[in-house]
């Protein structure tokens, strides 16, 4: 999570956003392990506690557009 966090960290400073990718939030938030609205409140919970805010999209096909 402290990897996430930097990256996030260099991010946010350099662009003002960050967007993090699943295999990205897979590292810390295994999606076979953690049930899905479980998964997102330590997302939320995570950002939460950096002052961040967090907008979780939802794919099917894993592509944005």
């Amino acid at each position: 999570m402290d990897e996430l966090a930097k990256h996030i960290e260099r991010s946010l400073k350099k662009r003002g956003f960050c967007l993090v990718l699943e295999d990205e939030l897979e590292r810390c938030w295994p999606s076979e392990k953690v049930e899905r609205a479980d998964r997102e409140e330590h997302i939320q919970a995570f950002a939460k506690s950096r002052a961040w805010i967090v907008s979780i999209l939802k794919t099917d096909s894993g592509v944005m557009r």
